[in-house]
């Protein structure tokens, strides 16, 4: 009786080992942030992936079409006409509105490298950014693909991290495109009759509106991966 009571608990202890292992073995997904903006007919949208050196500031400027985008490395000093400085650091998305200037989009460390990447929904004819001055200073701005959509009427986008452990996946469906930004590890991409996508961090890519699900896996089975989703709606 007793070598059966050892066997029953050793069985059930490894039995809670495995599911905690199992759990542990996931994708956790938070949103970061909600933006509302007037419906526009989206027929393109422009991705850039800039990195700033130490003490940098960002030249004032305006944009045309609403911006979206998040900090994958240092901290950005934030600031929209006529609102209060913020401090973004790594892992903050942010929305820049159609119409104010933006006073302020500076690396805030005098020591370290900011990087963010930002989404830019444009109408026809609308330009990327638009500058208050002509640029003195040269800016590292590495483009991202550019997305091509055929005027879908767009007025809010959810902004939602990812993080999957080794070898895990996260599906995604929805009735609208979604824009994705690698900012940890490598992922497999794997869109229905499409060939599967290899992307790094640092780069984007694009998962289509479908009633069937894409689904993103972490190609590492060693280290996690991070992705942020850009959900238009």
């Amino acid at each position: 009786m007793k070598h059966l009571l050892q066997t029953t608990a050793l069985t059930s202890a490894l039995l809670l080992a495995t599911l905690n292992s199992n759990a542990a073995q996931s994708e956790n997904t938070n949103k970061l942030l909600t933006v509302n903006f007037d419906a526009r007919e989206v027929v393109k949208i422009e991705a850039g992936d800039f990195h700033f050196v130490p003490g940098q500031p960002a030249p004032i400027h305006t944009h045309a079409a609403p911006a979206v985008g998040y900090v994958s490395k240092g901290a950005i000093l934030y600031q929209v006409e006529g609102e209060k400085p913020q401090l973004l650091t790594e892992g903050d998305a942010f929305y820049e509105p159609v119409g104010p200037r933006i006073l302020r989009f500076d690396n805030a460390s005098k020591t370290e490298e900011a990087i963010f990447i930002d989404f830019n929904l444009q109408q026809a004819g609308e330009p990327f950014i638009v500058f208050e001055k002509e640029l003195t200073e040269h800016i590292d701005r590495r483009t991202l693909p550019t997305l091509e959509l055929k005027g879908k009427k767009i007025d809010q986008v959810d902004i939602f991290v990812s993080e999957l452990e080794p070898s895990t996946d996260k599906k995604f469906t929805s009735q609208q495109p979604i824009l994705a930004y690698v900012a940890e590890g490598v992922v497999l991409v794997k869109i229905k009759d499409q060939k599967t996508q290899r992307v790094v961090a640092g780069a984007s890519f694009s998962l289509p509106a479908q009633q069937a699900s894409s689904v993103v896996v972490n190609a590492s089975n060693e280290v996690a991966a991070k992705v942020i989703a850009f959900h238009l709606k």
